[in-house]
């Protein structure tokens, strides 16, 4: 029984005309198990934890107010993938600043590898203070490309809001991340 299911699988198949690419598919197979046991997240494959882990209920939300020019963009103006690229970017540059530019990542890097190969994966992929300006200057860039705007000035800022008990929002503090002249 078994090995009549077996003869009529696509990997059978594939092992009948061509051993190699077969043996390639059973080996990207065990290695996507190996990290899906250990919980390695990578594309396409993602493990149940990232879509089913709980949100808890936190006491403040951040919500981030951006202005060109010194009007207010609203989100909405965005595409949904443009909104994505801008708010999840200022999301990790605020993350970064309130970490005082110490990359999460770097902790992910020392464990898993050492010497010239982290070294090298550090410079390409960590973000630092180096960054800060060319990044404010990238996301000018991205936004204004979208409106024609007058006064060329880049402001954003992150306001803690939390839920009152009347379902009503409150704003707890307002922080500006950073203002930028692009001239």
């Amino acid at each position: 029984m078994f090995a009549a299911m077996w003869q009529r699988t696509f990997l059978y198949r594939v092992w009948q005309r061509d051993r190699i690419l077969a043996t390639f598919f059973v080996l990207f197979i065990l290695c996507q198990l190996f990290f899906t046991y250990k919980g390695v997240e990578n594309t396409p494959f993602f493990h149940f934890g990232m879509y089913s882990a709980p949100h808890h209920e936190q006491a403040s939300y951040p919500v981030y107010r951006i202005e060109v020019g010194h009007r207010p963009v609203l989100s909405g103006s965005f595409f949904d993938q443009q909104r994505e690229i801008v708010y999840n970017t200022i999301a990790a540059y605020d993350g970064l600043r309130q970490l005082h530019w110490q990359d999460s990542l770097d902790r992910v890097i020392t464990h898993r590898f050492s010497g010239t190969t982290a070294d090298r994966l550090r410079a390409a992929l960590l973000n630092n203070a180096a960054m800060d300006v060319p990044y404010q200057r990238w996301l000018f860039a991205y936004i204004a490309d979208m409106r024609m705007i007058e006064d060329p000035t880049l402001s954003v800022s992150r306001a803690e809001v939390s839920y009152q008990p009347d379902g009503s929002l409150h704003t707890d503090s307002t922080v500006t991340l950073f203002t930028l002249r692009h001239d």
